[in-house]
C-alpha cells in the first residue's frame, strides 16, 4: 500500500471512528433513554416520545444525514477494516485480539439488527399501512411477546452497547487521547460503567414494553 494510500485510510478510519461517537453513538444512547419512558406507559410513551419527536422540524431529513448516512458509511468502512485487518485471536489470545474480533462481529450483527429494527418501527410509520405513531407503542409489545424477536431484539441491543463501548475505547486510542497503559486502564472502566448504564436503560424499555404487552 502506497503513502498516499495510507495517508488516505488513516484520515477515513479517523473519521470512522469519529462518526461511531458523533453522531451515531449519541443518538444511540438517546434512543436507549427515551425507549426507557416505555414504562410510564403507552399514553406517555406516544405523547412525549413519539409524537414530540416526530413533530420536530425536518426530522426526516435530519434521521437520514445525521442518522442513516453516517451508519451507512460506518459499517460499510468497518467491513474494509475487518476485511484487511488481522485480529491474530487463534494465534495469540490476546484480550485486544478478542476485542477487536467482537467489535467487527458486532459490527456486522448490529448493522442487520438495524435494519430490521428500522424497518419494523420507522419505516412502518412512514407507510403507515399497519402501524402509526398511536399504536406504534402496541405494536413493539406485541411484537416482543414473540420469543423470537424479543431474542433478536436483546441479542441487536446487547451487541450494540457493546459495540459502541469498545469503540469508544479504540476513538481515545486512534485520537491519540489515551496512549499510556495507565490512561487505557482508566478508559477501559469508564467504558465499561457507560456501557452498563446503558445495559440498565435498555432492560427498563424492555421492562416497559413487555408489562404492556401482557
Amino acid at each position: 500500500m502506497s503513502s498516499t494510500a495510507l495517508d488516505k485510510h488513516f484520515v477515513w478510519r479517523k473519521l470512522h471512528s469519529l462518526l461511531g461517537i458523533v453522531p451515531i453513538g449519541f443518538f444511540l444512547c438517546f434512543h436507549l433513554f427515551e425507549n426507557s419512558l416505555t414504562t410510564k406507559g403507552p399514553e406517555y410513551f406516544t405523547e412525549h416520545v413519539v409524537n414530540k419527536i416526530g413533530e420536530m422540524p425536518y426530522i426526516e431529513l435530519m434521521e437520514i444525514f445525521f442518522i442513516a448516512i453516517p451508519i451507512l458509511f460506518h459499517a460499510i468502512y468497518g467491513l474494509v477494516i475487518w476485511y484487511f485487518g488481522q485480529s491474530n485471536v487463534a494465534r495469540y489470545g490476546y484480550a485486544r485480539n478478542w476485542m477487536y474480533l467482537l467489535q467487527r462481529v458486532s459490527g456486522a450483527v448490529v448493522f442487520v439488527f438495524i435494519i430490521t429494527h428500522v424497518w419494523g418501527t420507522r419505516l412502518e410509520v412512514l407507510m403507515g399501512d399497519s402501524v402509526t405513531k398511536a399504536t406504534l407503542f402496541e405494536h413493539l409489545a406485541k411484537d416482543l411477546q414473540n420469543p423470537l424477536i424479543l431474542a433478536w431484539y436483546i441479542i441487536g441491543v446487547l451487541l450494540a452497547i457493546v459495540h459502541f463501548s469498545n469503540g469508544v475505547w479504540l476513538a481515545l486510542i486512534t485520537w491519540g487521547i489515551t496512549i499510556g497503559p495507565r490512561s487505557q486502564r482508566i478508559s477501559s472502566w469508564v467504558c465499561v460503567f457507560i456501557g452498563l448504564v446503558l445495559v440498565a436503560l435498555s432492560a427498563q424499555a424492555l421492562r416497559g414494553l413487555l408489562a404492556a404487552g401482557v
